[in-house]
């Protein structure tokens, strides 16, 4: 549920006060206004799709497709987020098991949860529960701790991960390298992925001094041993110098954008069943440029 936003109307959308907003929100997942689409994470090495992530958007009826930019206040409502938080899992494990069942590849898709949900009790239970619900089994999903809060000062923290992890739950810190995702967290949680923030990424590789702090992060979480995933490849040159480090994943605009339905994600239909030629196409980011 990140919070950006390109030109949605905010002003319009949100009703007069804080109170009616959230009710708004409240009423629009009721009525099924919330949907879900999907942006492809992919191999710098070979460009294949290896993991997915989960987008909310709204449909309003007035105002079209809402980004989460244009309703983000509402997060700061711990009600609304527990409810945004349970619609998306829920979603996300029944379109999972609608495109196992019908014979479609096994991708991971990551969540974004906020870490006060992530520790609440029974949380990890619950998740269990709409796995099984959907036939699907908890590997399935990868959480995304949002870095909206500060886990190095969330000592339950480390149980939380642990706990998910004992799920068969993957759990990644998002936005490495901005607000909280920081070192300190790093330490001490039992991460199994690390989202690379766009923002380190933004100036590479026209600039020296972005580069160098890029790569000593890359050389940082190699050791670590977690799962690497960079954020925010806009441009080819980007692609192109990324792919220096074939381990890691990649994911921006200039590969894919967000699509509705799974099976809509470029990558995703590789080696299914009566898939045509031009849909077995993968993203060669070493050739990008």
């Amino acid at each position: 549920m990140k919070r950006t936003t390109h030109g949605s109307p905010v002003a319009k959308a949100a009703p007069e006060s804080d109170h009616a907003f959230r009710h708004r929100i409240l009423e629009g997942l009721k009525a099924g206004e919330f949907c879900i689409a999907y942006q492809g994470i992919y191999r710098v090495h070979g460009g294949e799709l290896a993991q997915m992530e989960a987008l909310i958007r709204w449909r309003h009826p007035e105002y079209g497709v809402l980004l989460p930019g244009a309703f983000s206040e509402a997060f700061k409502d711990a009600d609304i987020m527990r409810e945004l938080t349970w619609f998306v899992l829920d979603a996300v494990a029944s379109e999972i098991g609608e495109w196992r069942e019908s014979g479609g590849a096994h991708y991971s898709v990551a969540v974004n949860v906020p870490p006060s949900v992530a520790a609440l009790p029974g949380f990890a239970e619950r998740m269990e529960s709409i796995c099984r619900a959907h036939d699907i089994t908890p590997d399935c999903i990868e959480l995304e701790l949002l870095e909206s809060e500060d886990l190095a000062r969330m000592p339950a923290m480390r149980k939380v991960v642990r706990r998910l992890k004992n799920k068969g739950v993957s759990v990644a810190m998002d936005d490495f390298g901005t607000g909280y995702s920081c070192l300190a967290a790093l330490g001490p949680i039992d991460f199994g992925t690390v989202k690379i923030a766009k923002e380190l990424l933004a100036e590479a590789p026209r600039c020296p001094n972005a580069c160098l702090v890029f790569s000593s992060v890359l050389t940082l979480l190699t050791r670590l041993k977690v799962a690497i995933v960079v954020e925010g490849v806009e441009t080819a040159a980007q692609a192109q110098w990324i792919a220096q480090w074939p381990h890691v994943l990649a994911q921006g605009f200039f590969l894919a954008r967000p699509a509705f339905g799974i099976g809509n994600v470029p990558g995703a239909l590789i080696g299914r069943p009566g898939t045509r030629r031009k849909e077995q196409q993968t993203i060669r980011l070493a050739d990008a440029a």
